[in-house]
């Protein structure tokens, strides 16, 4: 039965990286933004409460312990110890699968992205010219939106028919006061939703992965690509709280997601603070990832861990955050505006 304490990092990862000691605890560095390092035991790194269950799917994080210990945490001993047999090669795809989908990383992504979404389509609505634009198609007479506003004005129908039969503009002074109404709503309404949003996204995650704890679909991305184990030779190397590394073309090369849309170059799995998993296209042209640990501090949400104390601690401290995100903030903006624009050229055309 699992407990109360659930990790989205799993231990036998952490594990790679703890500090030198013969004790039994097993501790790691722990980097965050704007902290001083401090030593941890991994028992309370990567963690959260319930972070797995929801009351009507109660059992998900016991599904991932097993598949972890039976599957996952053994095939990593194998790929530490060097050992990339047939049978090891054919599993790592959905490792990395259930590696990328599993974490907090992801839910926190899936919640900022809609409540960026909320927020930038719900304030662009508080302006009563915007919203005045964008609703006159949808707010006609015989529509429910429409037909609840006028019940809740007390205006009937029948008045509603006699004032149109005057023209046109008795639409518009109808239609005037509730823009008014519903803008003005409009704040209480993004504070009402967003309260929703991380209950929902939790929710939705917990029955992704009740699901499937690897899905298939992104195992399928990994399957083409040459896997080895390759030294890290500074003895340093950090693991994010974004666990997978994806290298893509473009102009954002390194991400803490793949997208079906990216050219894939590299996957990086780090597995310990001298070791790590490198997945390959077979591109000649493909150089191997170079600064790693300053691209894994970028791709964290909030922070990274390692085996020793870093002398470049506060340089990659500042990076954290910076590739994080699965949309910059700047696409998303983008996004936001472009629908925006779209929903108000279909209604003033």
């Amino acid at each position: 039965m699992s407990g109360a304490r659930q990790h989205f990092i799993p231990r036998f990862l952490q594990k790679g990286f703890r500090i030198p000691s013969n004790g039994k605890i097993v501790r790691c560095w722990v980097y965050e933004q704007s902290k001083s390092p401090r030593s941890a035991n991994i028992q309370n790194v990567g963690v959260e409460r319930y972070f797995y269950a929801i009351d009507n799917e109660p059992d998900l994080d016991d599904k991932i312990t097993d598949e972890e210990s039976d599957v996952y945490a053994p095939l990593v001993e194998n790929l530490r110890a060097g050992n990339l047999t047939e049978s090891v090669v054919e599993r790592i795809p959905a490792l990395l699968a259930h590696l990328e989908i599993r974490s907090r990383h992801v839910r926190h992504n899936m919640q900022s992205f809609v409540d960026d979404s909320v927020s930038g389509i719900l304030e662009h609505l508080s302006e009563p010219e915007n919203l005045r634009a964008l609703a006159k198609n949808h707010f006609r007479p015989g529509s429910p939106l429409f037909d609840k506003a006028l019940v809740d004005q007390g205006i009937s129908h029948e008045q509603v028919q006699t004032l149109l039969a005057m023209g046109e503009s008795a639409l518009e002074q109808i239609f005037q006061p509730f823009v008014a109404i519903f803008a003005a709503q409009m704040p209480a309404q993004l504070d009402r939703i967003k309260s929703l949003i991380p209950d929902v996204i939790r929710g939705s995650h917990v029955r992704i992965l009740n699901e499937s704890v690897s899905p298939a679909a992104r195992a399928r991305r990994f399957n083409a690509l040459h896997y080895s184990v390759q030294t890290f030779a500074a003895g340093d190397l950090p693991l994010g709280d974004s666990v997978v590394l994806f290298h893509v073309r473009g102009e954002r090369a390194f991400k803490p997601f793949v997208d079906k849309d990216d050219e894939l170059v590299h996957v990086i799995l780090p597995l310990s603070s001298d070791m790590y998993l490198l997945g390959a296209t077979n591109d000649p042209k493909s150089s191997p990832p170079q600064n790693l640990p300053l691209e894994i501090a970028r791709c964290s949400i909030e922070y990274f861990i390692c085996a020793h104390q870093r002398d470049d601690a506060a340089d990659l401290q500042a990076q954290i955050g910076i590739n994080a995100r699965w949309l910059s903030a700047r696409e998303m903006n983008s996004i936001i505006n472009e629908v925006l624009s779209e929903s108000m050229s279909e209604k003033l055309a």
